[in-house]
């Protein structure tokens, strides 16, 4: 572009201000420069500008072209290197945003610049400075597969904040905190623009790493935007206030490159502490240590257990802010808890956000550490690394996608959301109350038969009783297997942990009788699992017991004999055999296999022949024939969790124990998981 060609004559415009002008001066100065290049100055000027159109400044010369060959080339003592920054006849200073531009577009030319890398290194300097008042380079084509930049108009970035931004740079953070109020104002965010303004930005580390997919090997750290604000206002930062600020907050940072700053937190500022007088022991009240021990503080929950609990029971209440509301507990939903494990649980937060009266949800999927009392996300090892750290970017859901889609078919029919896969849809929640009310008011058997008439086939109120009573079991091995509370409450009303157990067995023998073997097994009779098996025993009439006594189901049975422990037996000893990879199992292990076979031993000694009948306690003979020809013992012991360190497989533990139990004859080691997983076969075809 020059001067001297009308039709490149710049418009008269000026969004770029002095100021803006003068910090890509101090750049240029510094570390953009120099600006001719790999060019001659003359060369890279009358690229721009008619050189022998321009006046000289000195006498002795008719032009600037002149002026330049005699002050650069000959004496280049006489000018400073950044002489046609301010030189009034270039108007870069003053001049029109396009003479200035073209200037700047010159500068990262292919001819003047021809490394690509430092090129766009420049550039990105530069468009951070033309950012506020609208202007950036982009490159638009290419000269020997070099960028070649123009100007463009952009939209004004706000606030200038130069980077690196780092964690303790106050004046930039509160520069960021001012972009952010200043997206809400636009946005219409009174209330989180108007909490905004007293408060104070920090960024902190989290403990964390940023993780998007397993196995990429990034292992950078995260961090935490801290909100810090008066703490008679943090009632006011509700979800959807902090969920506001924190969407642009997180967007300003991004522009950043703070992709680093992963979640938002809002503390209260720290008060002042209280004066104490040195004698303060003697001033307050008498300690009463068994008060302190009796007191315990409870904070209601939030979480609302998509498998135990209704849906019927919740509400949708508020206006501008809305939030589910459960009626029967009388609290705040925040959090669908889709599967509750000892260490860990995976919620669901639903957020309602009120668009044009119409509510919209927002969802986030989250694993809490339930080892820690806050809400704390779950850590989880991360392949390539020695330590375990926080996941904040995958969440599976595969182990929970019922309980996730029984949350999200709620919420379709609640705020009217669109299809989801499958096309599921259900009541909403006032129609499942009517619909209740109106089957609590007929008759029973009418309404069996109504079922019948629907799905078909031979359907009884016993079949629906089992099936419900069946599921509802399952749900307790579940809770006995994984919950320390839950077992330990029922340990309570038991004689010690086996009992409860044993009791539990008693109570479910289909669980035995589908778990334990692919041929369907039962009770003997119907008495006990538990049989006193030598001395006055069911085959000759107190002795040896065995915790279970079955038989498989035919026209002639076969004997099974088990032998119960509980699930947190060990398996394996705590200390390797042969380290680093020989486990041997432990001795609870072998003793209860030595007792099992013990048990059948010592049974088989006391019946004759190969087909024994079986016989009441009174003596009368029973229709039961069964077969004691080797007859199976099965043992009930452990968990394979014993083999999981940090989410993962310990491969030398699971195989030795694996090569010892199938390498024992006659004798099945099942483990208390294994079991819960085929009685969920049975139960759920799972």
């Amino acid at each position: 572009m020059t001067l001297s060609d009308p039709s490149l004559t710049p418009h008269s415009t000026r969004r770029i201000t002095a100021v803006t002008r003068r910090d890509v001066f101090d750049y240029i100065r510094g570390e953009g420069g120099p600006w001719w290049g790999r060019l001659e100055e003359t060369d890279f000027l009358k690229g721009l500008y008619d050189l022998d159109g321009l006046a000289s400044t000195d006498s002795r010369f008719a032009t600037v072209r002149g002026d330049n060959v005699q002050h650069r080339i000959n004496n280049p003592l006489d000018w400073p290197d950044d002489w046609v920054l301010e030189d009034p006849r270039f108007r870069l200073l003053d001049g029109p945003d396009e003479v200035f531009l073209a200037f700047l577009a010159r500068l990262v030319h292919p001819e003047v610049l021809p490394d690509a890398d430092q090129s766009s290194q420049r550039v990105e300097k530069l468009n951070r400075l033309l950012g506020p008042d609208g202007w950036a380079l982009r490159a638009v084509e290419f000269l020997s597969g070099r960028p070649i930049y123009t100007p463009v108009r952009t939209q004004a970035t706000g606030p200038l904040v130069s980077l690196p931004l780092d964690d303790d740079d106050t004046g930039k953070l509160d520069l960021v905190l001012g972009q952010t109020h200043s997206l809400l104002d636009r946005d219409g965010e009174e209330v989180a623009r108007d909490l905004l303004r007293p408060a104070l930005l920090t960024l902190r580390r989290d403990g964390g790493f940023y993780h998007p997919m397993p196995g990429d090997g990034w292992t950078a750290d995260t961090y935490e935007a801290v909100l810090i604000v008066d703490r008679a206002l943090l009632p006011a930062f509700t979800e959807a206030v902090t969920e506001a600020i924190w969407q642009r907050l997180e967007a300003v940072l991004a522009r950043l490159q703070r992709d680093d700053v992963q979640t938002l937190v809002v503390e209260g500022d720290i008060e002042p502490l209280p004066a104490a007088a040195p004698d303060w022991r003697n001033q307050t009240a008498e300690f009463n240590p068994s008060f302190v021990r009796g007191l315990r503080i409870a904070f209601p929950s939030k979480e609302f257990d998509v498998a135990r609990q209704d849906f019927s029971d919740l509400e949708i209440r508020g206006r501008g802010f809305s939030y589910f509301y459960d009626t029967r507990t009388d609290r705040v939903i925040t959090d669908f808890l889709l599967d509750d494990r000892p260490l860990v649980a995976t919620l669901c937060h639903v957020t309602l956000i009120d668009k044009g009266g119409a509510l919209s949800p927002r969802i986030k999927l989250w694993k809490k550490d339930k080892t820690r009392t806050e809400r704390t996300v779950a850590r989880e090892a991360i392949p390539g690394t020695e330590a375990t750290h926080i996941v904040k970017a995958l969440v599976d859901t595969s182990d929970v996608y019922e309980n996730f889609w029984k949350v999200i078919c709620f919420i379709q029919n609640c705020v009217g959301l669109g299809n989801i896969p499958g096309g599921s849809r259900r009541l909403f929640v006032g129609d499942e109350a009517e619909l209740a009310r109106l089957l609590a008011d007929q008759d029973r058997t009418t309404l069996l038969e109504a079922v019948r008439t629907a799905i078909g086939g031979a359907l009884t109120e016993e079949d629906i009783r089992r099936v419900s009573n069946r599921k509802w079991q399952l749900q307790r091995f579940k809770s006995l297997l994984t919950d320390t509370e839950f077992f330990e409450r029922e340990r309570v009303q038991a004689a010690g942990p086996e009992a409860v157990w044993q009791r539990f067995f008693e109570e479910n023998p289909w669980i035995f009788g589908y778990g334990l073997n692919l041929v369907a097994c039962e009770p003997l009779d119907d008495g006990k699992l538990e049989r006193i098996t030598t001395g006055a025993n069911i085959f000759t009439g107190a002795g040896k017991r065995s915790d279970a006594v079955m038989r498989s189901k035919g026209f002639i049975s076969s004997l099974l004999l088990c032998e119960i422990k509980t699930h947190v037996t060990p398996l394996l000893a705590s200390a390797p055999y042969r380290p680093p990879d020989v486990y041997q199992v432990s001795k609870d292990v072998v003793g209860a296999v030595a007792q099992v076979q013990k048990t059948a031993h010592k049974a088989l000694r006391l019946i004759t022949g190969e087909l024994h009948r079986l016989y009441r306690d009174d003596g009368a003979p029973t229709d039961i024939e069964i077969s004691t020809a080797r007859p199976r013992q099965v043992l009930v012991i452990g968990s394979l969790s014993e083999f999981t360190e940090r989410g993962a497989t310990n491969p030398e533990k699971m195989a030795s124990f694996e090569q010892y139990r199938r390498s024992i004859q006659d004798v099945e080691v099942i483990t208390f998981d294994e079991l819960y997983e085929r009685a969920c076969f049975i139960v759920e075809d799972r």
